[in-house]
C-alpha cells in the first residue's frame, strides 16, 4: 500500500493489527511513524507506543509487549527495527499474526531485501507499506517535489547538481530542503548556480564533483573544485579521498565486468543507491585497467611526496589533478 493509505487507515477504526513498512526513504518512514504516534492516547503514550530499534533488545521482551493489552485505551503500537531476523524471530512473528490482539498494532520496519516466506504472507494480505527509496532515475524529480512542497522551485539541472554536492543520502538531502526553505527563500528560483553558491559540499562530493571533471577531461572544472575543497578539508584528506574514489573506481570496474550494471543488486555491495552508482560506473568505463592503475600510482606518489618533500601540499595537489585530468585523454591517443 502507498504511504498515504497508512497514514488514513492507522489513525481509524479500520487500522490493521500489522504493518511491515519497506525501505529507507526517511521522509515516507518519518510520516509513517508519525501518524502512528498520533495514532495513541497521548495521556497514555509512554505505556501504549512502544519502540524497538536496536538489535539488542531482548526477542522475547518485544513479543510480551507486542501481545500485552494496551494501558486502559487502545490502540497500543508497538514498532520493531532490526538489521536482520532470525528464522526462529519470523516464524513467531507469523503464528502472532495468526492470532493478533485486536487491540495492538505491531509495526515492523525494514530496509533490506529478505526472502522469508513471512514477509511474502505479509505482502499477499496487503499489510506492507511502500517507502521505498526513489529510483536511480526518480531521484531528481524527487527532489525537485521535496522544494515543491516547501513552495520552492528547483530546476532538474539544479536537482542534479544538489545531488552532486551533497550525495546519496535522502535524510542529508531532507535537511538541506529545510535549510533552503528558510534561506534564501520561496521566491528564489534555484538553478544549478544559485545550488553551488548555497549548498556546502557533503562528506561524498568528491566522488561526483572532483571525480566527474577528472573522467571527462574538464581540468579547469576538476581544479575549480579542488580549491572549493581545499577551504574545507586538508591537503592529507584531500589525497585519501581522491584515493579512495579511484579505487573505488576500480572496484565499479570489476563490478561492471561481474553483474549487470543496471541492477540494484549489482550497486547494493558499494554502499550506493542506482543513481549514483551509474556516474560511478560511466566513469569506470571511460578508464582501463592500465589507466586506473597508473592514475592510483599518480595519487600514490602525490601522498608520499607532501610527506616527505618540501614542495607545497597545494602545489602537489594541483599537479594531481592537471595529471589525472589529461592523462587519459593523453594515453588514447
Amino acid at each position: 500500500m502507498e504511504v498515504s493509505q497508512f497514514t488514513e487507515e492507522i489513525i481509524s477504526s479500520d487500522r490493521k493489527p500489522f504493518y511491515l513498512i519497506r525501505g529507507g526513504d526517511p521522509e515516507a518512514v518519518g510520516t509513517c511513524l508519525l501518524t502512528a504516534q498520533k495514532a495513541v492516547n497521548q495521556d497514555f503514550f509512554t505505556f501504549n507506543y512502544r519502540s524497538f530499534r536496536t538489535q539488542e533488545t531482548d526477542w522475547n521482551q518485544i513479543m510480551e509487549d507486542a501481545v500485552t493489552s494496551p494501558f486502559f485505551l487502545p490502540p497500543k503500537i508497538v514498532v520493531i527495527q532490526r538489521d536482520k531476523y532470525l528464522a526462529s524471530e519470523l516464524e513467531q512473528l507469523s503464528r502472532y499474526l495468526e492470532k493478533p490482539n485486536a487491540d495492538n498494532t505491531l509495526i515492523i520496519l525494514l530496509d533490506s531485501e529478505e526472502k522469508h516466506k513471512f514477509f511474502k504472507e505479509v505482502q499477499e494480505q496487503g499489510l506492507e507499506v511502500d517507502c521505498q527509496v526513489p529510483a536511480k532515475n526518480e531521484m531528481p524529480d524527487w527532489l525537485v517535489r521535496q522544494m515543491a512542497k516547501k513552495g520552492m522551485t528547483l530546476t532538474r539541472d539544479g536537482a542534479k547538481a544538489m545531488l552532486d554536492r551533497l550525495g546519496d543520502n535522502l535524510a542529508l538531502l531532507l535537511t538541506e530542503v529545510e535549510k533552503l526553505s528558510i534561506h534564501p527563500g520561496p521566491s528564489v528560483r534555484l538553478t544549478p548556480k544559485e545550488i553551488k553558491e548555497l549548498v556546502s559540499l557533503g562528506p561524498t562530493a568528491i566522488l561526483y564533483e572532483l571525480g566527474e571533471p577528472l573522467a571527462n577531461q574538464k581540468v579547469g572544472e576538476a581544479l575549480d573544485t579542488l580549491l572549493d575543497l581545499a577551504e574545507k578539508a586538508s591537503p592529507m584528506a584531500l589525497i585519501y579521498t581522491i584515493g579512495t574514489h579511484f579505487l573505488r573506481l576500480l572496484k565499479f570496474k570489476f563490478n561492471l565486468e561481474a553483474a549487470n550494471p543496471e541492477s540494484l543488486t549489482a550497486a547494493r555491495p558499494l554502499g550506493l543507491h542506482p543513481y549514483f552508482f551509474e556516474i560511478m560506473s560511466g566513469q569506470a568505463r571511460k578508464w582501463s585497467w592500465a589507466q586506473l592503475s597508473a592514475a592510483v600510482g599518480a595519487i600514490v606518489k602525490a601522498h608520499r611526496t607532501i610527506i616527505t618533500a618540501s614542495t607545497p601540499p597545494e602545489i602537489v595537489l594541483e599537479e594531481l589533478a592537471v595529471f589525472l585530468g589529461t592523462y587519459l585523454k593523453g594515453a588514447q591517443q
